[in-house]
């Protein structure tokens, strides 16, 4: 009794997480949506850097015969990019494309956007495989970091950035603020 009840729970999850949501990368509350967009800075999405990541260490894990962790890594990357085409999941690198002041480095900093509703919905599913990047450094770079959660349109929204500079956490930081006080609205 008891392994046919958990075998009908199974199938009930299983039948559950194949349901189209309708979710998209693209839509109004997506978390792409919610990555800032900041003037003179290159913006490279963190797909593509995680997908070479991926690549590299699969194809090495599979080079020295590690067939379960060239596994494991092909289903980390598949669930990763199931999140981002359902928009729960989005994140960018920022690069200053001038350096400015009297710093030689350009500052650098990366932000992460959850929308933990739709990762809530899509968890499952992702899981399932349901699929439709002579100076010290210390007197230049003062790193920062910060995260935050808010409601967008009745979602959950998660937010984490770091930078090497804390004009560009300052710049990611009201970003966020806006969102949040246009929300309020």
């Amino acid at each position: 009794m008891l392994k046919r009840f958990t075998l009908l729970v199974l199938f009930m999850l299983g039948v559950a997480a194949c349901t189209n949501t309708g979710n998209k990368s693209t839509d109004s509350n997506a978390a792409q949506r919610l990555l800032p967009n900041i003037t003179n800075y290159t913006v490279t999405s963190v797909d593509t850097a995680l997908d070479a990541a991926f690549t590299t260490a699969g194809g090495a894990a599979l080079a020295g015969g590690q067939v379960q962790v060239t596994a494991a890594i092909a289903k980390a990357n598949q669930m990763l990019q199931c999140l981002q085409d359902r928009g729960a999941a989005a994140a960018n690198f920022y690069t200053e494309n001038s350096v400015s002041g009297d710093s030689v480095i350009p500052k650098v900093g990366a932000v992460l956007v959850l929308n933990q509703t739709r990762i809530t919905q899509e968890f499952l599913n992702c899981v399932l495989g349901g699929q439709d990047q002579n100076f010290s450094s210390q007197a230049v770079v003062e790193p920062c970091a910060n995260s935050g959660s808010f409601v967008y349109q009745g979602d959950d929204i998660s937010y984490v950035y770091v930078a090497s500079d804390p004009a560009l956490c300052a710049i990611f930081e009201q970003h966020f603020t806006s969102i949040k006080q246009n929300n309020a609205d």
